[in-house]
């Protein structure tokens, strides 16, 4: 092989180098390639699975909020009795908070499946049942996508009495844009192949909706960056190889010619040849090649590190409640799943916590103070709860604890630590001056090993509620556990009271006074009679535990209250009491400041100038409009009427209400004035100092739960100016009227208040 000259050399490995540094670089621009477009058909693929998630959600939460509305007792009162059909729809289901906003439309089918009253015109529902039940479907309607979700409502909790069907109507997007924000899709960008109008089933959606993935910025920006790097590092290898073409034809090309033709000229004999040794070049491009490439490993691994950081902040943050900081709905379901799937189904305790009359110190302090009472709650409860136990906050001011591997006896430890904690936490530090207390609900799994089916949450949760449902009755304990009497007892009762209390408003005449004598003190002569309130309904009797937490709970007070007055109106009417005898009659907190509640006292006043009228404003509930309440009182006390402090010392804020209101009379409750017969010296000494201080103000006392000789004389040894309790005898009845076989004291309690 002829050899080749040295020219020929350089310029074949400088024609090498240029063609290895480009080789290089195409290598490594194609890989950035292949990387970014797998990434972007990795968020394509996240997009489209962060949508069908989103869906999956909507829907489950549209269910969700259908089951609420189907089991609601307002609903199955609309299919029973639709007078109210229309208010219920348009107003009601959303006011108590059932609804979400993302619900356009709601309505109900009766058994024949046509729509109730005609549809919403403003967003409309099917008026016809569309097939069977429960059924979801999506549609395109107006440009706009939607889900409808039909379900049958039952009238018994067993689900074998239907009373018809419910539907509701979503807006999809909007479900999705209130969600948590969108890692991948990009929602403007959602697309659906459906021909207008056409439905298909909710769980189908999916094939027929597309959405693009959102641009993502860091990659772009890398690529940008990656692009200009190889362009200014093919420019530099390029002037780096004219470069060294010039110096090495300068610096070794040109000598070695020289050195060749004088060892040519010196190859004669006798000449002296001296060896040359080389030394090789250092080549830096190739490091900063090097460089360069592990620069751009780092940085695709820093990207892909921060994308899965960024994915373990949104899977947190989609489990915890923001607010409270427990874990949310999400992770109940979930931890409920894993339970079922573990099959550590046969010691669970559900527990169902309710903070009591939360809603009115929400209104009354505003909503700061009520999220501070929601955190302060959780960490009550968390502080008391088992180190491995969960708490989670399920919506509003209610929160739940699963318990695994848990007994009655280990569930009710834990309950009475999350009562003590809650109780003896110092919520004065909120600017409040009313105690917080919780109710608590717990169910017990009754799974059996191997069992199929297995106890399901739904039902779970439903025996939970019943329980808590129980415990928040007044005079009840705070912690029940679920038993099947709870369960059908609780069902039928409530059922049933529901149907007489909202007949009772609309018709007084099921309404029946019992008149409970208030005595003089020490005369010993009856003063006036308090008016205490039955319904009898169907030929069944309801008392005031079973009346007023249905009316306290549906926001009834003021219509029960004008009810109530039209009542005592017929019986003065009647003649059922002498028009010298006095009457006492009890507003709530809600009536006090109804402006129709106090036109239908000032009439009674005017028409029954002369007689002996007190009205009792109950403590026990918060009034949240002072103003206007001190306003009316002063009104009524102008018109002729007393004005007496209910319940003192068993609600929210006595000494408050005290030195607020223009009353002229104080009743002590029933758990204040026993402490003069069971209370230690303590309490008996604060009892002692709480009436002589009222009683230095100029009001006169009256002692509620007389039932001993006893307790009458230590009431009138403290200064009591009048008295009332069972020691005196059993509240007369009017004619239809029946003593309660085993009514306790707090059966026989005034318009909103327990009493005897």
């Amino acid at each position: 092989m002829k050899p080749l000259s040295i020219g020929r050399l350089a310029l074949l490995y400088l024609t090498l180098s240029g063609l290895l540094l480009l080789a290089v670089g195409g290598y490594f621009w194609r890989e950035a390639q292949r990387s970014a477009e797998q990434l972007r058909a990795h968020e394509a693929r996240a997009a489209r699975q962060e949508l069908a998630t989103a869906l999956d959600a909507a829907l489950g939460r549209l269910k969700s909020v259908g089951d609420a509305l189907a089991r609601w007792d307002e609903t199955k009162q609309q299919l029973v009795f639709p007078e109210y059909y229309t208010l219920w729809r348009d107003n009601r289901a959303r006011s108590v908070g059932l609804l979400p906003d993302t619900v356009r439309a709601i309505g109900l089918y009766g058994l024949d499946g046509g729509l109730l009253l005609g549809a919403n015109s403003a967003d409309p529902l099917p008026a016809r049942l569309p097939g069977g039940t429960p059924l979801a479907l999506f549609k395109r309607e107006a440009g706009i996508e939607h889900i409808y979700y039909f379900l049958p409502v039952y009238a018994d909790p067993d689900g074998t009495v239907p009373l018809g069907h419910l539907g509701l109507k979503l807006d999809l997007q909007d479900a999705m844009r209130q969600s948590a924000p969108f890692r991948y899709a990009d929602l403007r960008s959602l697309r659906v192949d459906l021909p207008e109008g056409t439905a298909v089933a909710a769980e189908q959606a999916m094939r027929h909706i597309h959405v693009d993935a959102l641009a993502n910025r860091e990659l772009e920006s890398f690529q940008t960056m990656l692009r200009d790097t190889m362009s200014n590092l093919l420019l530099a290898a390029a002037a780096s190889l004219v470069v060294a073409g010039l110096l090495l034809n300068r610096l070794l090309i040109h000598p070695l010619r020289h050195l060749s033709a004088e060892i040519d000229a010196r190859r004669a004999p006798g000449s002296e040849i001296q060896p040359h040794k080389l030394r090789a070049l250092p080549v830096l491009e190739l490091e900063n090649v090097r460089e360069s490439f592990n620069d751009y490993q780092a940085r695709l691994a820093e990207l892909h590190h921060d994308l899965e950081l960024r994915n373990r902040d949104f899977f947190d943050q989609a489990r915890h409640d923001a607010l409270s900081g427990v874990m949310n709905r999400r992770a109940f379901d979930e931890d409920w799943r894993d339970a079922l799937q573990d099959r550590r189904l046969d010691n669970i305790a559900l527990l169902l916590f309710d903070c009591d009359h939360f809603k009115a110190i929400n209104d009354t302090y505003g909503h700061h103070v009520g999220d501070l009472v929601i955190q302060a709650t959780a960490q009550c409860l968390l502080q008391a709860l088992r180190a491995d136990d969960r708490l989670y906050r399920l919506g509003g001011d209610e929160f739940a604890a699963m318990l695994t591997d848990t007994d009655k006896r280990q569930a009710g430890m834990v309950a009475e630590r999350c009562l003590e904690q809650v109780i003896g936490h110092d919520f004065r530090q909120y600017g409040m001056s009313e105690p917080i207390t919780i109710s608590i609900g717990i169910a017990l799994s009754e799974a059996e090993r191997g069992k199929c089916p297995p106890i399901t949450l739904t039902e779970l949760q439903k025996r939970a509620d019943l329980a808590m449902y129980a415990a928040k009755r007044p005079g009840g304990q705070k912690i029940m556990f679920y038993t099947p009497e709870i369960g059908t007892a609780e069902a039928l009762v409530t059922s049933r009271a529901i149907h007489a209390v909202f007949r009772a408003i609309q018709d007084p005449g099921l309404i029946e006074i019992a008149y409970q004598a208030v005595i003089r003190l020490p005369q010993m002569e009856e003063a006036y009679a308090e008016a205490l309130t039955r319904i009898r309904c169907d030929g069944e009797l309801f008392f005031p535990c079973d009346i007023f937490p249905i009316v306290q709970c549906r926001n009834l007070d003021a219509e029960f209250d004008l009810a109530i007055i039209r009542a005592i109106n017929r019986d003065l009417d009647n003649g059922v009491l002498p028009a010298d005898k006095g009457i006492s009659i009890n507003l709530s907190a809600s009536g006090i400041v109804n402006a129709r509640v106090l036109d239908a006292m000032l009439a009674l006043l005017e028409a029954e100038r002369g007689r002996k009228i007190v009205v009792e404003i109950t403590e026990t509930a918060l009034i949240t409009q002072m103003e206007t309440a001190t306003e009316n009182i002063r009104r009524l006390r102008e018109a002729g009427a007393l004005a007496a402090l209910d319940d003192f010392g068993s609600g929210y804020s006595s000494l408050r209400y005290l030195a607020s209101m223009p009353v002229d009379l104080v009743k002590f409750d029933i758990s204040m004035v026993r402490l003069l017969e069971t209370g230690d010296g303590k309490q008996r000494l604060m009892m002692e100092e709480i009436t002589r201080m009222a009683i230095n103000a100029g009001y006169e006392l009256v002692a509620e739960g007389i039932e001993s000789h006893e307790l009458l004389d230590r009431a009138i040894g403290l200064g009591f100016a009048y008295a009332q309790g069972y020691y005196f005898g059993q509240p007369g009845e009017t004619a239809a009227g029946a003593t309660p076989a085993g009514c306790v004291a707090p059966c026989g309690a005034g318009a909103l208040s327990p009493g005897n």
